[in-house]
């Protein structure tokens, strides 16, 4: 599998497919090392459908942070895409693959293990995965935005983010 360049894309609401789990498994032998582990989180790893962009989590051991962005830099991984990145303490890293003729976009997110933002990732994933309930209602913000004709990638995940914290808030 190779990390090809990553271009940026209106927002657009695209059903879950089981693809999206073996994209992510092949991403992840890719990604790991002894001393790296990766995390598939989000909407493509919990059965909800969305933008369609593979999540992925690269977790550090406390110190490793150049490690973790080093690694991704050697695959191919490209600096964020965005006018608004994350912090250097807490970077993405993007990319693209072609998997059985389809072109996937990656946000590779730079996360030290067991950190906040790593338990909040993964409660928020396991609430998905149980609670089909919960699946539609992320569901349906996410079209409600799009059909109110936000597809700008950040403005549309600034719109989703209100539900994502709301739910956070009630699992801690």
């Amino acid at each position: 599998m190779k990390i090809l360049k990553y271009e940026s894309s209106n927002a657009q609401f695209t059903p879950w497919t089981s693809s999206y789990l073996d994209v992510a498994k092949a991403l992840i032998e890719l990604i790991e090392t002894d001393k790296l582990s990766v995390l598939h989180f989000g909407s493509t790893s919990a059965m909800v459908g969305g933008k369609g962009i593979i999540d992925l989590s690269v977790l550090y051991a406390s110190g490793q942070i150049d490690l973790a962005t080093a690694r991704l830099k050697d695959l191919g991984f490209q600096d964020q895409i965005s006018d608004q990145p994350f912090p250097a303490n807490r970077p993405r890293k993007d990319g693209a693959v072609v998997y059985e003729s389809t072109r996937y976009l990656i946000h590779a997110h730079v996360i030290e293990i067991h950190s906040d933002n790593h338990k909040k990732q993964l409660a928020y994933k396991n609430h998905l995965l149980n609670n089909a309930d919960a699946r539609e209602q992320y569901e349906a913000t996410k079209k409600a935005i799009l059909a109110s004709g936000i597809n700008e990638l950040q403005q549309y995940g600034d719109l989703k983010s209100p539900h994502v914290k709301s739910v956070l808030k009630k699992l801690s």
